[in-house]
């Protein structure tokens, strides 16, 4: 990621979480504190007005007065920057379309107060899934989020679960606030999953601060985690977890079957490889053909499909 990018990251990162640290910021942006250090000089010499409190709660904050204001765009051209940034491609002759798509993805995130969100709207100007969480302002689930990090108390969250097309009530320890690609994350603790997950803040529809109390583990760190999990940042990907027996696990694992793959042993010597994708029907034929050795863990939807293929199967022979 570039400086400016880095900056940029910054300044909403503060503005949004009202006081965070040169740790935090060091994690999040994966740079070392020297690092974030010089960032913040940069920014005090654009006049931008960072500060610093001292002491065991400190951290840098930004004068309230300092804003970056959203874009006061129409509908129209709202969707026509969305549509333009899924035309505009490297496979057309466009060479700047990744810039393109992050710049999309920043006006998005400070979108957040206008009356037309671009997360409200699909490809064609309608409403979209996406945008349920978009029933409370995202600037009210930051900052209930981090008041309950800050006085370490849990939360109870009801979230859309994409694979799973429902909403679910989940209590979360959360642990950190997260910016990546225009959109914002919450990590924590689920009890539901008893495992620590990446929550996206526009799946929130509401969210409580409940009375129990945690302690973040201090073995956690932010850097290590997003590191095994960076494939949750690549968009709406379909998350697919196969376990295979132990008979072809190694075969499994001397081959890498996707960029983003995940591989964990289980103690009867199968594992667990977990990918991102973009369509359930790559992996289907793929993990059939495995046979009795390959079983989908999730999404359901995916094992409902190929029981049914079996199921068809079966009536013929």
């Amino acid at each position: 990621m570039s400086k400016i990018s880095n900056l940029l990251e910054i300044i909403m990162i503060i503005q949004y979480k009202g006081l965070t640290t040169a740790s935090e910021l060091a994690q999040t942006l994966g740079v070392d504190k020297k690092t974030v250090y010089r960032y913040i000089s940069s920014l005090n010499k654009a006049n931008v007005p960072v500060y610093t409190k001292k002491g065991r709660y400190g951290g840098f904050y930004i004068d309230k007065n300092f804003y970056m204001k959203s874009a006061n765009l129409s509908a129209r051209e709202l969707s026509a920057l969305l549509m333009a940034s899924e035309v505009l491609t490297k496979q057309n002759g466009f060479i700047y379309e990744k810039e393109l798509k992050n710049a999309v993805y920043k006006i998005k995130s400070v979108s957040i107060n206008s009356d037309i969100n671009l997360s409200e709207m699909d490809d064609t100007g309608g409403f979209s899934i996406d945008s349920i969480g978009n029933l409370k302002k995202l600037e009210d689930k930051i900052s209930q989020i981090s008041y309950s990090m800050s006085k370490g108390k849990s939360l109870n969250v009801n979230y859309f679960s994409v694979n799973k097309n429902n909403l679910t009530m989940r209590k979360v320890d959360p642990y950190d606030l997260v910016f990546k690609q225009g959109n914002w994350y919450v990590v924590g603790y689920c009890h539901m999953k008893d495992d620590i997950e990446i929550f996206k803040l526009d799946r929130i529809k509401s969210l409580k601060i409940s009375d129990d109390i945690y302690m973040r583990p201090h073995t956690f760190s932010l850097k290590d985690y997003l590191n095994q999990h960076w494939g949750v940042f690549m968009g709406d990907k379909i998350k697919v977890l196969i376990k295979f027996s132990r008979n072809i696990s190694h075969f499994i694992k001397s081959t890498k079957w996707n960029t983003n793959q995940r591989i964990d042993d289980l103690e009867d010597g199968s594992i667990i490889l977990s990918l991102y994708i973009d369509d359930i029907e790559d992996v289907k034929k793929w993990v059939m053909g495995f046979g009795k050795d390959a079983e989908i863990i999730e999404p359901e939807e995916l094992r409902k499909n190929i029981k049914l293929e079996l199921e068809e199967l079966y009536k013929k022979y």
